[in-house]
């Protein structure tokens, strides 16, 4: 693996992907796992201040050799032929394409929605995810950027005789839902949108009570070098400098908390020997079961400084007479509460540590 520091180098490797990509689809990927750029350096400490976004910005500009618009998503190509043979068939890779249908295939596993359920799939691109959600007979709506996917959703609909709604607009067309929806849908797209917290908040105006946010197939981890930011593998840096999009990833416990400031609860879904595909299933906060834990791990909870001091002035003593309340209220729960009533149980005994 090699690791580039410049520019002139990283030009030279795109080089080699255009080489590879003219041999076969195989061939494009093996370049692209052959080098990578560290791109986490010198990063801000608040992840969630001005500053930190700028800096994230700049590092895209220097690397796509442009400034970030939204209108850098788009990608033309001929929709006949995409009609035809869509992604990742193509390809003629056996392995892409089954990547991407395991990973199309959990997302479908995931979902817990009722038939007929209203739905809005933000990026759809290709459509596969798309089409299977309106076979499946819910009421879809697509929202693209690229007027040739939209063109390509439409066409796809005909030829499986579904019907499907598409918007040509970007991520945030969110803000604008007049009639929210039962579900959102993100399938490995997430990722390109330059302003993640105004779009999770968004999703609040475009998502009904009880309603879903799946965010599937991101690269949200547990060790991304940085809290969020420009992703430095091969595939990433090829498509940043030579589409201009944006390719960001992030932390776990970052997103979990930016989800949780827009009022999320992000509870992850994973399928064994398939992580790269897990679906992160948001449902807000205010709604959640008491027998269900809210995910906030602490190390992403807010600073110190963004705490209100409680009132009064003896914390300790506050917290010593909350827990004696709270072990006075669970030893009257295990006296006189039937076992068949589990859920009120559960939640004291965590709210507890137990």
């Amino acid at each position: 693996m090699q690791t580039i520091t410049t520019l002139a180098e990283l030009d030279v490797k795109l080089a080699e992907c255009a080489a590879a990509n003219a041999i076969s689809d195989n061939e494009l990927r093996r370049v692209f796992a052959s080098f990578q750029m560290d791109v986490s350096a010198d990063v801000p400490a608040d992840p969630f201040s001005p500053e930190y976004r700028h800096h994230i910005m700049a590092l895209y500009g220097h690397i796509a050799g442009r400034d970030y618009d939204v209108h850098n998503e788009a990608t033309k190509f001929d929709t006949a032929a995409a009609d035809r043979r869509p992604f990742p068939f193509y390809t003629g890779n056996p392995k892409t394409a089954g990547f991407f249908m395991m990973g199309t295939g959990f997302l479908l596993h995931s979902l817990d929605l009722k038939p007929g359920a209203r739905i809005v799939e933000f990026g759809p691109g290709w459509g596969n995810t798309t089409i299977a959600l309106a076979m499946l007979g819910f009421d879809v709506t697509a929202v693209e950027i690229e007027p040739d996917f939209c063109e390509l959703l439409e066409r796809r609909a005909r030829r499986q005789e579904v019907d499907l709604k598409v918007i040509n607009a970007d991520f945030m067309w969110a803000e604008t839902v007049s009639e929210p929806f039962d579900a959102a849908i993100f399938f490995e797209c997430f990722h390109h949108c330059s302003d993640h917290n105004r779009l999770l908040a968004a999703l609040d105006h475009a998502v009904a009570p009880g309603g879903h946010v799946y965010i599937a197939a991101e690269p949200i981890i547990p060790d991304f070098p940085v809290p969020w930011g420009l992703r430095g593998d091969g595939e990433s840096l090829w498509a940043i400098r030579s589409n201009g999009w944006m390719e960001l990833g992030f932390q776990e416990s970052y997103f979990r908390e930016a989800a949780r400031r827009a009022g999320w609860n992000a509870h992850r879904q994973a399928y064994a020997d398939l992580g790269w595909a897990a679906v992160w299933d948001l449902r807000r906060i205010s709604e959640m079961p008491l027998s269900e834990p809210v995910h906030a791990p602490a190390d992403a909870l807010p600073p110190p400084s963004d705490i209100a001091p409680p009132d009064g002035p003896d914390l300790q003593a506050q917290l010593a007479e909350s827990n004696s309340e709270l072990q006075a209220q669970l030893a009257a729960v295990h006296a006189s509460t039937s076992w068949r009533i589990t859920a009120p149980l559960r939640a004291m005994k965590r709210l507890n540590g137990g």
